[in-house]
């Protein structure tokens, strides 16, 4: 193996992309496996609903998530394209848990901008 380069699954772990939403208030970022490494949200965002910050997070981890998912594929090398069954398994797994660990976020962020709202009513 070459050391000078990196070798495929260190370069698909090192994979990132980033998606954007509410006119750059929401950015989030992903790996080669397409989970949520960062996710920033601008203090502005605050000033949204809670149903408006959570959509944009959903576009934004989108967003990055096609992305990182469509480089991925093209540098996946083409002996490793073949479908298996053990393939499709793994991708599934990874799906599924991609798709929890989103939930998982949303639900959070929900929260967050709950209580936001609620310490920003006047008393």
């Amino acid at each position: 193996m070459n050391d000078e380069s990196p070798d495929f699954l260190d370069q698909f772990a090192a994979l990132r992309e980033t998606g954007v939403a509410a006119n750059g208030l929401v950015k989030a970022e992903v790996d080669g496996t397409s989970d949520l490494v960062g996710l920033v949200i601008d203090p502005r965002a605050m000033r949204l609903s809670s149903y408006e910050l959570a959509a944009a997070i959903r576009v934004a981890f989108s967003q990055a998530r096609a992305a990182a998912q469509e480089r991925a594929a093209a540098a996946i090398p083409d002996a490793l394209k073949q479908e298996t069954p053990e393939l499709n398994a793994l991708l599934q797994d990874i799906k599924a848990d991609a798709h929890g660990n989103m939930n998982e976020i949303l639900s959070v962020a929900n929260e967050l901008t709950m209580r936001l709202d609620r310490l920003m009513r006047p008393t």
